[in-house]
């Protein structure tokens, strides 16, 4: 759930993976984990 919040807070994976001190691609499995946990998608 944190890395949704740091995208949201950020603007972008890109962003938030940098202030999160992860990939993009990390940034994006871990929204994709999520939203499949969730059911929902989060993230156009």
């Amino acid at each position: 759930m944190s890395v949704f919040a740091a995208v949201m807070r950020e603007g972008s994976f890109v962003s938030a993976a940098k202030a999160l001190q992860m990939t993009p691609s990390g940034v994006s499995h871990r929204i994709s984990n999520l939203e499949e946990r969730l059911g929902v998608r989060l993230l156009n």
